[in-house]
């Protein structure tokens, strides 16, 4: 009993000999899984313990200068973050570098989420200096040591959106260079931001750079093929541009996306009418009214085909109750003919003063004044009608139409 007591002594002893042997490895082990999770302290405790754990001076070193990055990382960090404060740009780029040149000298594949916040924190700095280009590609190379941290994201998105406000303010000044310039930036710092090609595309319609717009809704619709007001844009440009076909299929697309988007129905209605296909133009215009009540262009083309189509009295049924928004004077003017073409002369000469009087470009809009002076005839009323034919033959495009009427009326 005796002798196993000391054997187990012995083994118990040399055990402790061997552990003791190899705890300096257990606690280097431990200071490099603590810098891959970013844990300073604990990284920082465990070099120290394991440096005391060494058992000879060679090992020491060797601890001693891997220990010695970590601190010259943190040194540079720290530095990096007070120039940062201090707004001393340029000498926290440097330090910021300075610290990833040295997790790039270490043997050891444990800096990831350390070069992770160095790059975002460049990013930071190149965003105080108005380099957003650059900010943005710190942020993405972030990303790359450290995909699941979400404020790498969010400050691309921060970056991205402060152009696009910007962008914003010019536009509702009208000041479309300076807006077309941040939309640029917007677009530059998140190249899948649909939104920004979406307002380019409007500006460089606006300027008449048609090949321009189409191209950014291009873009627009393939870094996010849900971004209905894109495929819309693309489809109204198309058919400004007379593209019926391309027209029609973005214009079905954007309502395949958003079937509540009136604008889409109308655009594609008015492609429609144009075609003379008026049955698809008028169950288009109609979800469209459908979806906005007071959807005023949707009531005036509708009232133009029915009108058309001599449909006096629906015309008169769709927009005789219409008031305030909804009304303007192109639906005062349908009224008018369609009051005319069923000889309610009182109410046409009424629905065409209403237009004549909200149209604003001119004091006197040819069409309604024609209508007016159709009212005034059949009124008897011949000698006002005349004067508003001859007010109407003003407009070179109407004079002909106005002179035949005046003639009918005066015998010629």
């Amino acid at each position: 009993m005796k002798n196993l007591a000391i054997s187990a002594l012995i083994i118990i002893s040399l055990f402790g000999q061997v552990l003791a042997q190899y705890q300096d490895e257990v606690l280097v082990t431990k200071a490099r899984k603590a810098i891959s999770q970013f844990n300073i302290t604990t990284a920082d405790s465990s070099y120290k313990a394991a440096m005391k754990a060494s058992p000879d001076e060679e090992r020491y070193n060797e601890i001693q200068a891997e220990w010695g990055i970590l601190e010259k990382v943190n040194v540079h960090l720290a530095d990096g973050r007070r120039a940062l404060e201090r707004t001393e740009y340029t000498d926290a780029l440097k330090k910021y570098s300075d610290a990833i040149a040295q997790m790039d000298a270490s043997p050891h594949d444990i800096w990831g989420l350390f070069k992770g916040e160095a790059y975002y924190s460049m990013g930071m700095v190149h965003f105080r200096m108005d380099q957003p280009i650059e900010a943005a590609t710190k942020f993405r190379d972030a990303i790359k040591f450290n995909p699941t941290e979400t404020k790498y994201a969010k400050s691309i998105e921060m970056v991205r959106n402060k152009h696009y406000s910007e962008g914003h303010k010019y536009l509702k000044r009208k000041i479309y260079e300076s807006a077309k310039l941040e939309y640029q930036k917007s677009v530059a710092v998140d190249p899948e931001f649909a939104s920004g090609y979406y307002q380019l595309a409007y500006i460089a319609k606006r300027d008449g750079d048609f090949k321009g717009a189409e191209s950014y809704y291009r873009d627009a619709v393939t870094s996010d093929p849900q971004h209905y007001k894109s495929w819309y844009g693309l489809g109204n440009l198309y058919s400004q541009m007379g593209n019926n076909k391309k027209a029609i299929e973005s214009l079905k697309m954007s309502i395949s996306i958003n079937p509540s988007y009136e604008k889409a129905y109308y655009v594609i209605g008015k492609v429609y009418e144009s075609q003379k296909n008026n049955n698809l133009a008028i169950s288009n215009l109609k979800k469209a009214i459908e979806v906005d009540k007071k959807y005023v262009k949707a009531y005036e083309l509708l009232g133009k085909i029915y009108i058309d189509q001599e449909k006096y009295q629906t015309v008169i049924s769709l927009l005789r109750g219409l008031t305030g928004k909804s009304t303007s004077y192109n639906t005062h003017y349908r009224l008018a003919q369609a009051y005319n073409g069923t000889g309610n002369y009182s109410a046409a000469l009424s629905s065409a003063s209403k237009s004549i009087s909200g149209y604003k470009k001119k004091k006197n809009w040819a069409p309604a004044m024609i209508e007016k002076g159709d009212a005034l005839r059949g009124l008897k009323r011949n000698k006002e009608a005349i004067a508003a034919y001859n007010l109407a033959a003003k407009d070179p495009r109407w004079k002909s139409l106005a002179e035949h009427r005046k003639n009918e009326l005066l015998g010629k």
